[in-house]
C-alpha cells in the first residue's frame, strides 16, 4: 500500500516507519481528553467541554463525523471563549440509537443547550454547526442567550442540488479499512481533509473496531431532504449576528453574496472540512466577529444593551493574539 506523503511525515514525526506501522496494523487512537478538559454523558449523548472564557461556543458537527473533529480548531478558541461539543446520536461514542430524523437531533441539541444553561445559566452562547451540524443549529429556536449563529459549509440550495452527486461519491468510498492510517492517508488523498494532524486526531473516530464506518451515510439518504429544507430561513431569520464559511465561491447564491446581511469568509484553500484544515485561521475570524459584532457575552451584557443600546454598548470580549501572516 503506498502511503500519501502526508501521512509519511505523521509517522516521522511519532517516531514509526510504513514497515513499523503494518507490523501494528494501526496508529494509535487519540483520545479525546487531549484536546478537551471534560466530557460526561447526559441522556446517552456525550458532552465534551472546555470552560474557560465567556462567551460559550456550542461546535455541532457534520453527518458521520464527531466532537473531535473540532479538537484542533478549540485549542484556539479556548483562549478566548468556552467551547462545547457533543457526538450526534449514533455518532462518535453517542449511546443514543433513535433514528437521525431532524426532529430527534433538534431535540438531542436542545438537550445540550440545557446543560449548558444548568452549569453556566448567566453566559450566552454562540452556535456553531458544520454542514448536518448546522442544519440542526439553524432549525433551534431562537432563544435570548443565543447571541451569534456561525455556519460552516451549509447552503441549503446546494445541498438539495448535489444529492445525486453525494450518493455517487459515497459509494466510491471504502465500507471498511485495513489499519487507521489507511483511512488517514484515504481522506488526506481524495481531500476530505487537508490538514494531515487534524486527520489523524478524527479520522480513527469516524470508524469502529473492525474499522468500518461507524455511521453508514448512505443509509442516511431518506433524511437529506429534512435535513436540508428550511436551513436558509432560519439562517436569515436568526436575529443575531451570523457568519458563513464557504469552501467555494459557486456554493453561494448570486442574490446572497450581492446582499451580504452577514459576514461571509471564503475558505478556498480548503475543503468541505475547513475547520480542520485552517483551525487557526477560522479562529481568528471568530474572534473578530464577537468583538466587531458587539456580541453580549452574559445576561448583565444583554441588560446593558437593552438600557444604554449596542451603539454605547463596549464589548469585554477577550481577543486572539495568534499573529498570522494573510490570514484575510
Amino acid at each position: 500500500m503506498n502511503l500519501n506523503s502526508n501521512l509519511q511525515t505523521i509517522l516521522e514525526e511519532e517516531g514509526g516507519t510504513t514497515d513499523t506501522l503494518f507490523k501494528k496494523k494501526q496508529l494509535q487512537k487519540q483520545e479525546w481528553d487531549k484536546f478537551f478538559d471534560n466530557m460526561i454523558i447526559v441522556n446517552g449523548t456525550p458532552i465534551y467541554t472546555i470552560m474557560k472564557h465567556e462567551p460559550i461556543i456550542l461546535l455541532i458537527h457534520g453527518a458521520g463525523h464527531c466532537a473531535m473533529t473540532f479538537a484542533l480548531l478549540c485549542q484556539q478558541l479556548k483562549t478566548f471563549c468556552s467551547c462545547v461539543s457533543y457526538d450526534l446520536i449514533q455518532h462518535g461514542q453517542s449511546q443514543r440509537t433513535e433514528s437521525l430524523e431532524i426532529d430527534n437531533l433538534i431535540k438531542e441539541c436542545e438537550g445540550v443547550i440545557e446543560y449548558i444553561r444548568l452549569i453556566k445559566p448567566n453566559t450566552n452562547i454562540i452556535l456553531l454547526g458544520h454542514s448536518l451540524g448546522a442544519a440542526i443549529a439553524c432549525k433551534l429556536i431562537p432563544k435570548q442567550f443565543i447571541r451569534g449563529l456561525i455556519v460552516i459549509d451549509m447552503i441549503e440550495s446546494r445541498a438539495i442540488e448535489s444529492v445525486q452527486q453525494m450518493v455517487q461519491d459515497l459509494r466510491k468510498r471504502p465500507s471498511q479499512f485495513y489499519s487507521y492510517s489507511s483511512a488517514i492517508s484515504y481522506h488526506l488523498s481524495n481531500n476530505l481533509i487537508k490538514n494531515p494532524q487534524s486527520a489523524q486526531i478524527t479520522v480513527p473516530h469516524y470508524l469502529n473496531d473492525n474499522l468500518e464506518w461507524k455511521v453508514d451515510l448512505i443509509q442516511t439518504k431518506k433524511y437529506w431532504l429534512q435535513w436540508f429544507k428550511g436551513i436558509q430561513d432560519g439562517f436569515d431569520n436568526f436575529p443575531y449576528p451570523k457568519m458563513l464559511f464557504v469552501a467555494e465561491m459557486n456554493r453561494l447564491c448570486s442574490i446572497q453574496f450581492k446582499q451580504k446581511k452577514y459576514t461571509i469568509h471564503l475558505f478556498d484553500k480548503s475543503g468541505h472540512s475547513m475547520h480542520e484544515d485552517e483551525p487557526l485561521r477560522m479562529a481568528k475570524h471568530i474572534s473578530d466577529f464577537i468583538f466587531h459584532e458587539k456580541i453580549p457575552l452574559n445576561s448583565e451584557e444583554i441588560e446593558q444593551i437593552n438600557t444604554s443600546g449596542v451603539l454605547n454598548f463596549q464589548s469585554s470580549a477577550l481577543s486572539y493574539d495568534k499573529q498570522i501572516k494573510d490570514i484575510i
